[in-house]
């Protein structure tokens, strides 16, 4: 009886371990960048040659991204704040794929600053998709 008793914890021990190391898997999966293009952005990435800055701000409306003003200019600098009062969850993990954005937001680092380099409608998303959204670049 003590064989088999020893033998269920250490079968236990193994399937626990087993899970956390994929637990850590999963989650390194899930916060890395799927396109090997985007990479991660500092809030001093970009700067314009004549000092132009566009300021906006993202909040999150019903489940939505909202970008104020929704249009922004190709070529010049961005700063767009987050209002983290509205944004909750993974709504905080920002990503604009084809910008090569990538931000997970905080309290006190709230702001995700890039240079738009093609016009059209641009999409943004939370790291899970679950929060979308678009602005336009002219």
């Amino acid at each position: 009886m003590d064989k088999i008793v020893r033998n269920v914890i250490i079968f236990s021990a193994v399937i626990l371990v087993i899970a956390a190391a994929f637990t850590v898997f999963i989650i390194s999966q899930r916060d890395s960048p799927k396109n090997s293009n985007i990479s991660p952005i500092t809030s001093a990435s970009s700067t314009a040659v004549n000092g132009e800055v566009q300021d906006a701000t993202l909040s999150v409306v019903g489940g939505t991204y909202v970008i104020t003003p929704s249009t922004l200019k190709i070529g010049i600098p961005v700063r767009m704040t987050a209002d983290m009062a509205t944004l909750k969850g993974c709504s905080r993990s920002v990503v604009i794929a084809s910008l090569g954005v990538r931000k997970s937001l905080t309290e006190s680092d709230n702001v995700i600053t890039f240079t738009p380099t093609q016009t059209g409608t641009i999409n943004i998303a939370c790291s899970m998709n679950m929060y979308r959204g678009t602005f336009n670049v002219e």
